[in-house]
């Protein structure tokens, strides 16, 4: 691979590796072996030359999880295979999740191009204005990792959403980042016939929250975990906006809403064009589904169902108070008129 081959031929990188393993091999006995390997790179062929390289860069790239996370287990990250699906949210999940895993393949799915008002909550800068975000993702994911093959898809049909989920490498691990009904009802189907968890994170003006579907497990949970009973029966071509945007809201719910974000969602085609939403929170969002994704990889009891990730809650002493709770239910409410 060319980029491979670029940063192997570095000579600046190979001596910063080089000092670093020397660092790190009275600690580790793995690095150590890599080191005598490293040490005389020149006498092997090429092709082992670049297995050692990648076997340092791995080792050194992920010492600092010691012991938080062990090598045995690290090495089960690397060979996880996460597929996710929108790339604003999902840009800072797919992004994290190479950064702690350095996983050896992910697949990547968004077919929007970056515009403008999409910088607030994407790690871009100016110059990738008009491109798509997949291609930035995928420069972004190669620059963590080199050596990763990313399989990148940028349509949103059917069939290239059973390609994404069906075909190898199979994924062990959906993230549904996607703001289509469609796709997003069929990627559940595929993922509980395939017994493939699925999780979303939501970000919710200055809070998550986090939708965990263990099609792995049983009891199966209900697609969006029963928020919308029978979804699946629903012919969702059909639907006018009106009918689209209740069920998204009948998804998300209004619950745990701060009444900036409720009162927002009043405003949406008067004095803002759609949902709000921030960097800080996106970027939140991304840390908790790759903290899930590993839990689960590595077999801790995660369940099934909604989970808040309040901020507000957590950090403003008054945000329960019994004077902002009746006025939350008081916009929730004429959320629900306007709406149901």
């Amino acid at each position: 691979m060319l980029q491979s081959s670029k940063l192997f031929l570095n000579k600046k990188i190979i001596k910063e590796v080089k000092e670093e393993l020397l660092e790190n091999a009275k600690f580790d006995e793995e690095v150590s072996k890599v080191l005598n390997k490293f040490s005389c790179l020149s006498n092997f062929s090429k092709e082992k030359q670049v297995y050692w390289f990648k076997r340092a860069l791995f080792l050194l790239l992920t010492a600092r999880n010691r012991q938080l996370i062990t090598l045995t287990e690290q090495e089960k990250l690397k060979d996880t295979v996460v597929a996710f699906f929108g790339l604003s949210v999902g840009s800072h999940a797919a992004l994290t999740w190479m950064m702690l895993s350095r996983a050896d393949k992910i697949k990547i799915s968004d077919p929007d191009i970056i515009s403008p008002t999409n910088l607030n909550r994407l790690r871009f800068g100016w110059n990738t204005i008009g491109k798509l975000k997949a291609d930035i993702v995928k420069k972004r994911l190669r620059e963590i990792n080199p050596y990763c093959e990313v399989y990148k898809f940028t349509q949103v049909e059917e069939r290239i959403v059973r390609k994404i989920i069906l075909s190898e490498p199979k994924p062990q691990v959906v993230v549904d980042c996607m703001d289509d009904l469609k796709s997003k009802v069929l990627v559940r189907l595929l993922a509980r016939k395939r017994k493939i968890p699925v999780l979303m994170a939501t970000d919710v003006g200055d809070n998550v929250f986090l939708d965990i579907e263990r099609y792995d497990k049983l009891p199966l949970p209900r697609l969006f975990n029963g928020r919308v009973e029978d979804i699946e029966k629903i012919d969702l071509s059909k639907l006018s906006d009106p009918e689209r945007i209740k069920l998204s809201m009948q998804i998300v719910g209004f619950e745990h809403n701060s009444e900036r974000m409720l009162k927002s969602l009043l405003s949406i085609g008067k004095t803002i064009k759609t949902w709000p939403q921030l960097g800080s929170t996106a970027t939140i969002a991304g840390g908790l589904i790759t903290t899930l994704v590993k839990k689960m990889v590595l077999r801790e009891r995660v369940k099934s169902g909604r989970y808040y990730f309040s901020i507000d809650k957590l950090l403003v002493y008054d945000y329960d108070s019994k004077k902002r709770k009746k006025k939350k239910e008081q916009l929730s409410d004429e959320i629900a008129k306007k709406i149901f």
